[in-house]
């Protein structure tokens, strides 16, 4: 299998970045804030982020040693938006298990969150590196931080909207998704080297598989495997989510086919909340909407934006020196916008 080397390291650096994780998230008391705390992070998955972190350190030189604490920031940074976002979604599922907020309640959740928000900078703190390194991986998350809250807003506010258009999409994507895997590759450039050049480099190539990682996800929701998927397709389009697709879809349909394909956008948002059956005549009006998305391209549109952005993202590397770092990252760019869940 392509990806099987990829896989393998990535659960060899998964383990590693865990220890510090929960060796900066500890089971003590107050128990219910640490237990809720702990909940994501237990609950796995691969670790893409703090992976980015190190793999980026390597390519440019540097010691992955020196970048596990940021790795583990970037991670924490990552399960504390997932906390926040699930409240505001009121999504009761996440990763297979129950919600922080489903579980321990709302806040808590919150506390649980700002618990996470805070460990970030004492990993930070812990980055045995030279202190202006230090400062500066700050600086980087600090900004990161403040594009994450635009982009949920802007997302927020995309719910009370009739239509969003292309640009506006990806402006709020590039803040929600973008940003954060960016970081992460620009903080492990920080970490691993002082050429600016090729920080930039990891830099865009972190912001471009970010986006595509979303877009991705956007199409994956109309044309995956519902097993692979793990939920039912059509998801998005059953709770009314503005995604690329339907702004490709928005910019280019006629009018009746725009007022066919509203009658079913967002008409069942409240059977994708939990675990929720999906019937039969609910199924066929998605695959109604699917066809109409068809129609227009919408789809195939979305899948080239992510294809060409992982392609930029590549093309972005190929200033650092050859390496087996650098060839896993690349490998990463493919398997964002090849995988099929």
């Amino acid at each position: 299998m392509k990806f099987d080397p990829l896989f393998k390291v990535l659960k060899e650096k998964s383990k590693v970045v865990d220890e510090a994780i929960f060796e900066l998230v500890p089971e003590k008391e107050p128990k219910v804030i640490y237990d809720a705390a702990r909940h994501y992070p237990l609950a796995g998955g691969k670790r893409v982020r703090p992976f980015i972190v190190l793999m980026a350190t390597e390519a440019v030189g540097g010691d992955p040693e020196k970048a596990i604490y940021a790795a583990a920031a970037v991670e924490l940074l990552h399960n504390y938006s997932l906390v926040h976002d699930d409240i505001m979604d009121m999504d009761e599922k996440r990763r297979g298990r129950p919600t922080v907020h489903k579980i321990w309640g709302i806040n808590m959740a919150i506390l649980a969150g700002d618990l996470l928000f805070s460990k970030v900078f004492e990993a930070i703190a812990r980055i045995p590196t030279d202190p202006k390194k230090v400062v500066r991986v700050l600086d980087v998350i600090s900004k990161t931080s403040n594009e994450l809250c635009e982009g949920q807003a802007m997302d927020l506010e995309f719910e009370s909207k009739d239509s969003v258009n292309i640009k506006e999409y990806m402006k709020m994507i590039s803040g929600k998704t973008g940003a954060l895997i960016d970081a992460s590759a620009t903080i492990g450039g920080i970490i691993g080297t002082d050429n600016e050049e090729y920080i930039q480099a990891l830099s865009k190539y972190g912001r471009n598989i970010g986006i595509a990682f979303q877009v991705w996800d956007d199409v994956l929701d109309l044309i995956a495997d519902e097993e692979k998927l793990g939920k039912p397709v059509g998801s998005d389009i059953r709770k009314g989510k503005k995604t690329l697709i339907v702004a490709h879809f928005l910019e280019n349909a006629n009018e009746e086919d725009k007022r066919e394909f509203f009658k079913i956008f967002g008409k069942y948002a409240g059977d994708v909340q939990g675990e929720g059956i999906i019937k039969e005549d609910v199924q066929e009006e998605v695959k109604k909407a699917i066809e109409l998305l068809k129609k227009y391209g919408s789809i195939s549109y979305a899948a080239e934006v992510a294809k060409e952005l992982a392609n930029e993202a590549k093309k972005s590397l190929e200033i650092l020196p050859d390496s087996k770092a650098r060839r896993y990252l690349e490998l990463l760019a493919d398997f964002i916008v090849e995988r099929e869940y």
